[in-house]
């Protein structure tokens, strides 16, 4: 689905672009490749917080990014915050069959880190968010009996 997503929002609106240029006249190629690319920068950036998949293991939580591929992973202990995420950017409609697709109105979470870390975990995008939550509650409970953190 990762790999469909980002064939689809970002390979394929350049080769669009890339075709357009060699095949179009200037005064058409150059607005439709320039619309491509921002069109492109837009999604990549938007989809540059995406987490590919997330796991807990032994104190230690570990994550790697959609589009950079690149591993990170933060103690459960270094963990500050967690906050529901919500959608200002919508309007009541919108929101309203956001909720209804999803069938619920908990979007999912951000877990913030000490350092400014910020880990987003979108319920659309995570199959088994709420036993995920409660394996890190459980261990966040265990740190806090242990006196860590």
């Amino acid at each position: 689905m990762a790999m469909g997503c980002i064939t689809l929002f970002l390979v394929l609106p350049l080769v669009v672009a890339a075709v357009v240029l060699v095949l179009a006249p200037p005064n058409v190629s150059v607005w439709v490749a320039l619309g491509s690319v921002a069109f492109v920068a837009v999604i990549g950036y938007a989809m540059s917080s995406s987490v590919q998949w997330v796991e807990l293991e032994g104190g230690t939580l570990r994550w790697q990014s959609l589009l950079t591929r690149r591993v990170r992973e933060k103690p459960v202990s270094e963990l500050v915050d967690a906050l529901p995420l919500h959608s200002k950017a919508m309007g009541p409609l919108e929101n309203a069959i956001m909720d209804a697709m999803l069938k619920t109105s908990n979007r999912g979470y951000e877990l913030r880190f000490r350092d400014g870390t910020k880990l987003g975990l979108v319920r659309g995008d995570m199959a088994g968010l709420d036993e995920f939550l409660g394996a890190l509650a459980r261990e966040l409970a265990r740190l806090r009996s242990e006196g860590v953190g």
